[in-house]
């Protein structure tokens, strides 16, 4: 009997192993299989996971067509161009022989503005009034030329009737007298009638309907700024005139050196008058220098070469430089 019962157990015991076997295989597969997809789960993002709160930068979008995936419009404005009001009439000007010598006056409408000017023979240090009225019945003056240390040629509106007229001194302004045969051959604008300039060659059209600022270099060369803050320049007295270059800001405008200074108030990066310069054909204009002041009221800006040293009458203030601008004294 007993040997019976040792022979089934014989014959169960390798069945029973084998099932065991394969139940311990089976659960390290289904162990193995756990880990791996675990280990997937952890490597994949969630679909709604915010992506602002991961700490990861948001994806990339796809090249899929569907509606999400679509760009939409940028929520940042674009720039917008700095708008500057107009250039007006000047209400000053000046005229500068070199560094020590130089004119200015105020003007303005004729015949109520009254033709009295100021010359300094020591940079401005101080100032010798001069009247132009009472001898040569010289309103409003329009345009100043200093051609020595004792003699000025100007351009005013006549007090009777308020055309222009020529005049001069050759006596350190205690004398001034008119002189019409020099009229013709001058350059000059009325500021009655801004789209006519008057060159040695008689009236020419200007190149824009008001113009606010001219400057001679010759007989034949010279550069007007209009009230849009364009400058034109002509080498034949006004016959053509060359393609408009703009001057942000530009208020004032000189002959200089091998061609043209210009002075600007409102420009953002400078608080007080910006320093362009301009050659003698059609070059853009390139940032000279600062002369940091208050901002000058309309009109008062006055600007002038003389002999390489530049004169700026702006507001309340007058400086000069000797390096384009680049600084002021």
């Amino acid at each position: 009997m007993a040997r019976k019962i040792l022979t089934r157990r014989s014959q169960v015991d390798p069945i029973r192993r084998r099932w065991i076997i394969i139940g311990l295989v089976a659960f390290i597969v289904v162990d193995i299989l756990l880990i791996a997809w675990a280990v997937s789960a952890a490597r994949t993002p969630h679909s709604n996971e915010d992506p602002a709160n991961s700490g990861l930068n948001t994806p990339a979008p796809t090249t899929s067509s569907t509606a999400s995936s679509r760009p939409t419009a940028s929520t940042t404005p674009a720039p917008t161009a700095v708008s500057l009001p107009d250039a007006t009439q000047p209400t000053r000007i000046i005229s500068a022989l070199d560094a020590n010598t130089a004119w200015r006056a105020a003007t303005g409408a004729c015949p109520a503005t009254p033709g009295t000017l100021q010359g300094t023979s020591d940079g401005g240090a101080t100032w010798k009034n001069s009247d132009a009225a009472g001898p040569a019945g010289a309103s409003a003056i329009i345009r100043l030329s200093v051609q020595s240390a004792t003699q000025t040629d100007a351009v005013a509106l006549a007090t009777a009737g308020c055309a222009p007229e020529f005049i001069r001194t050759y006596v350190n302004g205690d004398n001034w007298a008119a002189d019409p045969t020099q009229l013709g051959g001058t350059w000059y604008f009325n500021p009655a009638n801004t789209a006519v300039v008057h060159s040695p060659q008689g009236d020419k059209p200007a190149p824009c309907p008001t113009v606010v600022g001219l400057a001679p270099r010759d007989a034949a060369s010279a550069a007007v700024l209009c009230s849009n803050h364009t400058v034109f320049r002509t080498a034949d007295a006004g016959a053509t005139w060359g393609a408009a270059t703009a001057v942000t800001g530009a208020v004032a405008i000189s002959s200089s050196g091998a061609g043209y200074a210009a002075a600007s108030v409102g420009v953002t990066t400078c608080a007080g008058v910006s320093l362009a310069v301009l050659d003698a054909a059609s070059s853009p204009p390139s940032t000279a220098g600062c002369f940091v002041t208050s901002t000058p009221a309309a009109g008062a800006v006055a600007l002038s070469d003389g002999a390489g040293t530049l004169w700026l009458w702006a507001g309340g203030a007058l400086a000069r430089s000797a390096d384009q601008g680049k600084t002021w004294h």
